[in-house]
This record gives structure tokens, C-alpha cells and sequence, in this order.
């Protein structure tokens, strides 16, 4: 073999060039494709970036590292049709990651597919809890942006979701109506200020259904905005 001093110096590199190394596994020397490594470091999280949890989704066989429904199966589905996820509590070198996801409950996350990030979503996450399995957790959380949907054997990237200043909503009643029932999705128990389309300030009865959904009643049919923040 001839010194690598003396190779041909390659200046443009792409996905589909190679390296040379040694396979952990009996020593041999192999041929080692740019993107496949790259994709190693990408799944793995081996670059350590914080607060992001990688898993690949599963359909059946849940083990480390995977993120599935609890009843398995669900290739394709789309990310405005899940309600609860389950998710291993150990990381791809078997390191137990439950409480670092217990800590996003509460939090808003974005979802990302990792080899295309066209496809993602961003969740409201409700509540983090222990699945019946040994070294799983289920997720219940409520999708708010819908771009892409789960993919057998992909990877995902799971993060928090900045959100800058205080979250706020405001909500455009154009019909009259003696009830308006407001899905906000602030994922919070917002204060609520009603202007009327008569530019009055307007005062309702507001009650709170959960954290994402509220109804104002008025004692007639009233037309307007409501601001929530």
C-alpha cells in the first residue's frame, strides 16, 4: 500500500466519497461512505446537541433508542393524527434518558425527520408517564403544526420549540354569536380581552375547557375579536 501522503488530494467532497478505517468487529478494513457517517452522527446524537432526543420509529419490535404508538404499526401517519407516543427512557449507547424526557412535559417540542427536514411538527406535550414495558414512556401530546407524518426505520430528531416572548392568540369572531368557543393552543390559562365589532370592550363569561380551549358567553349574539396572551 502506498503512503497516504502520496494520494491524490481530493478538493471537492461529497456524500459519496470514501474513507478507509477498521470495522469494530473482527478488525477488518472497510471502505466507509461520507454519508453513512454523517447519518451515524445525525441518528446517534453522537455530536451531543442539547435538548434534542434522537429515536427511530418503529411499527413492531420496540427496543432502545425507538419511538412508536402504543399498539405498534402506523407507518405513514401524519403528525396531526397522533395523540401518544411511547419512547425508549434509554439512549443508543444504553444511557437512561427518563428524566430528561419527563422534563419535557408541559413544553412545546418540534419533531423533525433527520435525513429531510421538510418534515416535521410542532406538539404541545401534556403529559410524560410510564408505559406498562420496562425503559418506556408515554408521551399524550396535541400537534399544532402539521407537515409530514411517521416513517418506518427513519429517524427523528426530538427537541424543544422555541417560542421567543409570551405566546398570545387572537381570535376573530365574524358571526355573531352568544357563545364563541376558542381553540388558542397556547398550551396555557390565558387572560382574555374582548373588543366588539362596535369597537366596545365586550364581557363575557370565560371558561377555561383545558389548557388549549376556552368559551366566552355573552347574555346576547356578539360579533368581534378576543385576544388571549
Amino acid at each position: 500500500m502506498a503512503r497516504i501522503s502520496t494520494y491524490q488530494r481530493d478538493t471537492v467532497v461529497t456524500k459519496n466519497d470514501k474513507v478507509i478505517g477498521t470495522d469494530s468487529s473482527g478488525s477488518i478494513t472497510k471502505n466507509f461512505k461520507l454519508e453513512d457517517i454523517a447519518g451515524f452522527f445525525s441518528n446517534t446524537n453522537a455530536i451531543g446537541i442539547a435538548g434534542q432526543i434522537n429515536f427511530k420509529f418503529v411499527t413492531s419490535n420496540r427496543t432502545t433508542q425507538t419511538i412508536s404508538f402504543d399498539g405498534l404499526g402506523g407507518n405513514n401517519t401524519t403528525f396531526n393524527n397522533v395523540t401518544t407516543v411511547v419512547v425508549s427512557e434509554l439512549d443508543f449507547d444504553g444511557n437512561d434518558i427518563g428524566n430528561l424526557i419527563d422534563r419535557f412535559s408541559g413544553q412545546k417540542v418540534i419533531l423533525v425527520r433527520l435525513d429531510d427536514y421538510s418534515n416535521f411538527g410542532v406538539f404541545d406535550i401534556t403529559n410524560v408517564s410510564d408505559h406498562s414495558e420496562t425503559n418506556f414512556k408515554t408521551i399524550t401530546l396535541t400537534n399544532t403544526v402539521n407537515n409530514g407524518s411517521f416513517i418506518e426505520d427513519k429517524y427523528y430528531g426530538f427537541g424543544l420549540f422555541p417560542t421567543g416572548s409570551d405566546k398570545h392568540y387572537a381570535h376573530n369572531q365574524g358571526s355573531a354569536s352568544a357563545t364563541w368557543n376558542i381553540n388558542h393552543g397556547l398550551n396555557k390559562f390565558p387572560s382574555v380581552t374582548v373588543v366588539l365589532s362596535t369597537g366596545q370592550k365586550g364581557h363575557g363569561d370565560v371558561t377555561y375547557t383545558d389548557a388549549n380551549n376556552l368559551t366566552i358567553t355573552f347574555t346576547g349574539a356578539e360579533s368581534g375579536k378576543a385576544y388571549m396572551n
